[in-house]
């Protein structure tokens, strides 16, 4: 009898040791999964529909669920973030004079506390929440949350199909290429305290792509003029991924501001493209190798 016991102690024991290195390794526990959607509702991948099935808790910007994802929503706790959720972030309140911004940011904070505070409460109590970004979320997207929760909490990111893909994809040019150039920088517009202002990485003369949040047109090509050839292509490509609704504008960097309506652009959804790829397509400039001649003997 007495070796019974003991036996069934020392499987007590593994059992408890093997479910406290299942829960260190996060098994049997919640997660926030942040999931690229892609820039299409038929541009998720398959690993986002499996994550998304499996979530408890669906996170979105406001109104994005009802307008791009409603069948998702069937059955799911579904929460919302503000559009205006990242404004202020990091920034050190004791500094901002006006009270109506400094009023506003400490709103947000609060709001961010608050979301960072529920996410981490469900994943705790076991609940997996998948937190909708469209496009993919590594470029400008909303990854802020990860850095807002405990480290303990699990989490993951399923990367999607962003803009600059989809956009390429429109334009049927790969942006890499520019006859001599191999590069391309990806980019938005300025705001004060930039290291890496879009003049100075002009100066390379690789193709730009900017997001185009809040973008100044005319101070922008003022500083394309300066840095490209008149002549430089530039292409507009909205709605990327859409088949009904995608569209591309042609123009060049001296006549972008006088042909294109730029007023009258889908605010943020759109891209704009500017570098030669556009025309060079993948043909590269030939260099003729340097021959290094053998020395000759005395």
């Amino acid at each position: 009898m007495l070796n019974i016991v003991r036996y069934i102690a020392r499987l007590a024991a593994v059992a408890f040791l093997l479910a406290s290195a299942l829960l260190a390794q996060g098994v049997g526990k919640g997660k926030f999964i942040i999931v690229g959607m892609g820039t299409a509702p038929d541009l998720m991948t398959v690993r986002a529909q499996r994550v998304i099935a499996g979530a408890d808790i669906l996170l979105a910007e406001e109104g994005s669920i009802p307008q791009m994802w409603p069948e998702l929503a069937a059955g799911k706790v579904v929460w919302e973030w503000p559009h205006s959720l990242r404004k202020y972030y990091g920034a050190d309140l004791e500094k901002i004079a006006d009270p109506t911004r400094r009023a506003e940011a400490e709103k947000l904070g609060r709001i961010r506390h608050e979301l960072a505070g529920k996410i981490t409460e469900a994943v705790n109590s076991g609940k997996t929440v998948a937190c909708l970004q469209g496009g993919d979320p590594m470029m400008y997207g909303m990854t802020l949350f990860l850095e807002m929760l405990p480290s303990g909490v699990a989490t993951e990111i399923v990367p999607g199909v962003g803009a600059f893909q989809a956009a390429s994809a429109a334009l049927k040019h790969s942006p890499p290429y520019g006859y001599d150039t191999s590069a391309v920088i990806l980019t938005m517009d300025d705001w004060d305290g930039r290291a890496d202002s879009n003049e100075t990485l002009m100066k390379a003369g690789s193709t730009m792509v900017f997001y185009t949040m809040n973008l100044d047109y005319p101070r922008l090509f003022a500083q394309l003029k300066r840095h490209y050839p008149p002549a430089t292509p530039v292409a507009v490509v909205s709605d990327a991924g859409y088949p009904a609704q995608q569209k591309v504008i042609l123009s060049t960097v001296e006549h972008f501001l006088t042909e294109v309506d730029y007023r009258a652009l889908p605010v943020n959804r759109h891209l704009l493209f500017v570098g030669k790829f556009l025309k060079s397509g993948q043909a590269r400039r030939d260099f003729t190798p340097r021959v290094t001649e053998s020395p000759q003997p005395h």
